[in-house]
């Protein structure tokens, strides 16, 4: 499995990730992909490494690109070492397609379904919950500002400092479920978005003094 990238050669290209997108994410992501993969009879080498490239911090590239630039990244990276055209084409596909901020590119081979699904459960139930205000600590955010309900009756999302986890709740997590691919990735991911929605619940219910 480590022909191609070892996992310790991976983390060693992670050493400028921020607290939601560290190795640590890296890693949940790889097991969940290639638990996803296997079941799903996807390549899992070709998901293994997309997911171990997924994040690939990329000098001078902000969060908005770094779908594509990790992806350009990773396909230089595997060419040198020997992997294969389809199968690199397939990494490269699979790490730009695993944006849910941008899908002008989607999912098109079984691979990349697996590693947008997995990505994408590392962002909603519990762990989700915990990168969501991991991510808000580490910005300057708010913890709380208002309830979920109030987020999503307003015209937009408020910016910087104002956006709460309640408002990345309610503009992403809440609809990721329905964005999988795989039916692997839908039954893990009913029982974390439920989990998810109890804990906003509560937390406005005690924000409110109310629990």
């Amino acid at each position: 499995m480590d022909e191609f990238l070892s996992e310790e050669a991976a983390c060693r290209l992670y050493d400028e990730g921020d607290a939601a997108h560290d190795f640590d994410h890296v890693l949940r992501v790889m097991r969940l992909a290639v638990r996803i993969a296997e079941a799903e009879g996807a390549d899992v080498t070709v998901v293994r490494l997309a997911a171990l490239l997924h994040d690939v911090p990329v000098e001078d590239q902000g969060r908005a690109a770094h779908h594509l630039a990790a992806a350009r990244f990773a396909g230089e990276l595997l060419a040198a070492r020997g992997l294969g055209t389809e199968r690199t084409a397939n990494v490269v596909h699979s790490i730009e397609a695993h944006r849910f901020r941008d899908r002008s590119i989607q999912p098109q081979t079984l691979e990349a379904k697996c590693l947008y699904d997995a990505d994408k459960l590392d962002s909603i139930g519990a762990i989700g919950v915990g990168r969501a205000f991991a991510y808000a600590g580490s910005h300057g955010s708010r913890l709380w500002r208002e309830t979920s309900e109030q987020a999503a009756a307003a015209v937009q999302a408020p910016a910087s400092a104002e956006y709460t986890p309640v408002h990345e709740y309610v503009h992403k997590l809440r609809r990721v479920l329905e964005t999988l691919h795989t039916e692997t990735a839908r039954e893990i991911g009913r029982e974390r978005h439920a989990f998810m929605q109890r804990f906003y619940a509560r937390l406005d219910a005690e924000m409110l003094g109310l629990a």
